[in-house]
């Protein structure tokens, strides 16, 4: 064999052996690119799917609020604590935790709105507002006092009261543009003395509960 075929053939096999090279290189790299894009989409996924999720200021849904029942043992609608002797009876608490306004009879979207305006820069009021704490629908425990620092409405209320029925859609308006700036609970009084259940506050009122 001539030594210019044995040349030629070092020089194929070297261009063999360079693309075979060339080839598992551009192999390596392309896995390592590939490996890269999929987990860049799993980040990007991640991330996406934490946005999706509620965050606190999403989780108390547009225009619902809490509701609980007046059990025997927290007495909020008692005359002492809050009530006015009449359902439905509305107080407002401010940012400081003091009561600025305890009336009953229907409020209305304009009133309410000026009254949490009022509450968010405190001035006078009627005094400290009492503590207490219930299970809301929801199975949150609510104590008042953990909501110091923003504007609290309780709507001390029950199921047999048309005037309550007719406020109901007056606090989702004022839910609806004040939202987590305002914490509005909604408690039935009669639940304390048997005569209703919560079964019937989601009959009457389930539009507005939050979950």
């Amino acid at each position: 064999m001539s030594k210019s075929i044995k040349t030629s053939r070092k020089r194929t096999n070297k261009k063999t052996k360079s693309k075979n090279t060339f080839k598992k290189t551009n192999l390596k790299y392309g896995l390592i690119l590939l490996a890269i894009l999929v987990i860049a989409a799993g980040i990007t996924l991640a991330l996406t799917s934490q946005d999706d999720e509620p965050s606190e200021k999403q989780s108390s849904q547009p225009g619902k609020w809490l509701f609980a029942l007046d059990t025997s043992s927290a007495h909020v609608g008692s005359y002492e604590a809050y009530s006015t002797g009449y359902i439905p009876t509305l107080v407002i608490i401010d940012i400081n935790g003091d009561v600025i306004h305890k009336k009953a009879g229907v409020h209305y979207e304009n009133e309410l709105l000026d009254l949490i305006q009022q509450a968010q820069n405190p001035g006078d009021t009627l005094g400290p507002s009492p503590d207490f704490t219930l299970e809301t629908f929801n199975g949150e425990t609510f104590t008042l006092s953990e909501h110091q620092g923003k504007v609290v409405i309780l709507d001390i209320m029950a199921v047999r009261c048309p005037p309550c029925e007719t406020q109901m859609p007056e606090l989702h308006k004022a839910k609806l543009e004040k939202g987590d700036d305002i914490v509005i609970l909604s408690i039935d009084v009669d639940a304390a003395y048997g005569y209703e259940t919560e079964n019937d506050v989601r009959e009457s009122f389930g539009e507005y509960i939050r979950r």
